[in-house]
C-alpha cells in the first residue's frame, strides 16, 4: 500500500508541471554488464564467489523541464560452483551451493534538477534472486533516495554519476512470507560519448551493496560489482 501511494504521489507531482511551457525528452537505452557477485553468509556460514556472471538491462526516462522520471530494468544468471548464497526461510538457514541464480533488478525513479547539472531523487527498488536448479525465489523491496548528476567535458564527452540508498526493505521467500530486513545502496560512475544529438554511447563501473538480516538473527552481505558499456537513443517531443 505504501508503494503505491508513493507511485501516485510521485507520478501526480510530475504531470502537475506545465506540458505547454517546459522542454520534453524520451530516452530508450540499453546496457550490457559484466558482473561478478561476492559476499558471506554471516557468522557460522560460508563465504561465496560466482564463476562466471552478467547482466543485460533496459531503460526509458522521461524528462519534463526539471522533472524526470525513470524505469530501469536488469537480469541475468550467475553460476556458483562451489559454494553459494544461503537460502533463508521461516524455518531458518538453509545451505546452498553449487547452483545458479538469476537475479531480476527493478528500479522505479522520480527526481528533480535542484541544481543545473545534479540531481535528487526518490526510488523504488525490487530486487528478486531466484535459485534456478531449486525450488527458492527470495524478494527484496524497499524505498530509497539518490543523487545523481553530470559534468561536461567537451561537445563530445561527459562524465556523470549517481548514488542512491535504500535506508530499509523486506526480504520475502518464494511463499511470500517475511523472512528479514535490509538495506543497500549503489554506486555507478562513467562518461557518455555522443554521437549526435540523438544518439550516445556509455560506459563505466557499477557497484551495488546488500546488508540483509533475517528474522533467526542470522545476517548474510554481498556486492556485485560491474563493468557495462551501453547505448542510449533520446530525442525532445
Amino acid at each position: 500500500m505504501l508503494v503505491k501511494k508513493l507511485v501516485f504521489m510521485l507520478l501526480l507531482l510530475t504531470l502537475s508541471v506545465n506540458n505547454a511551457i517546459a522542454e520534453q525528452r524520451l530516452t530508450f537505452g540499453a546496457k550490457l554488464l559484466a558482473a561478478g557477485w561476492n559476499g558471506d553468509n554471516g557468522a557460522g556460514g560460508t563465504d561465496f564467489e560466482s564463476d562466471e556472471g552478467g547482466q543485460f538491462g533496459l531503460n526509458i526516462a522521461y524528462k519534463i523541464g526539471r522533472f524526470y522520471t525513470g524505469l530501469n530494468l536488469q537480469r541475468g544468471e550467475y553460476n556458483f560452483k562451489n559454494e553459494a548464497p544461503d537460502k533463508f526461510t521461516t524455518s531458518g538457514r538453509i545451505p546452498s551451493s553449487d547452483v545458479k541464480i538469476q537475479q531480476s533488478d527493478l528500479d522505479l525513479l522520480v527526481g528533480y534538477y535542484f541544481w543545473s547539472q545534479v540531481s535528487l531523487f526518490a526510488d523504488i527498488k525490487s530486487v528478486t534472486n531466484n535459485w534456478l536448479d531449486e525450488p527458492y525465489k527470495q524478494t527484496f523491496l524497499g524505498l530509497g533516495i539518490g543523487t545523481s548528476g553530470y559534468i561536461p567535458l567537451n561537445e563530445k564527452w561527459t562524465l556523470f554519476g549517481s548514488f542512491g540508498f535504500i535506508g530499509r526493505g523486506e526480504i520475502r521467500d518464494d511463499d511470500d512470507n517475511k523472512v528479514g530486513e535490509g538495506t543497500s545502496w549503489a554506486l555507478e560512475a562513467g562518461t557518455i560519448y555522443s554521437i549526435n544529438e540523438r544518439n550516445f554511447i556509455n560506459a563505466g563501473i557499477k557497484t551495488r551493496k546488500y546488508n540483509f538480516e533475517y528474522l533467526d538473527d542470522s545476517k548474510q552481505q554481498y556486492n556485485i560489482n560491474a563493468l557495462f558499456i551501453g547505448y542510449n537513443y533520446s530525442f525532445a517531443l
